[in-house]
């Protein structure tokens, strides 16, 4: 069963700081939606809208292996399918955070 990441302690922003402190590109807030790529909105908006997506494909996938298991539903074949959504976002988040870490030692070890 999968485990949700932010449970009832949702993420703020304050926890990822900023890589832009000196304001060159503008990281204002989004006004057409959430961390799109064009490049509207920080980086930080856009890797916590993308932590609270997969939390909800966790919780999704958590709701309903809950339903088939106590049998409020009997639709198992979605329960698998919700379970294998937030197993691949999982996955997919774990190894973008793998490389972000990479990519920040990889500068931190750079000679100035």
């Amino acid at each position: 069963m999968a485990i949700p990441i932010g449970g009832g302690n949702a993420l703020n922003s304050g926890i990822i700081k900023e890589l832009n402190p000196d304001g060159i590109v503008s990281g204002g807030s989004n006004s057409g939606g959430s961390g799109s790529v064009n490049g509207s909105g920080s980086f930080a908006e856009t890797l916590l809208n993308s932590i609270n997506k997969v939390n909800d494909l966790q919780n999704t996938a958590n709701s309903s292996a809950e339903a088939v298991a106590t049998g409020k539903s009997s639709n198992i074949h979605q329960a698998m399918i919700d379970m294998e959504k937030a197993n691949d976002s999982f996955e997919l988040m774990m190894q973008v955070r793998n490389k972000i870490i990479t990519a920040y030692n990889s500068i931190m070890n750079m000679q100035i």
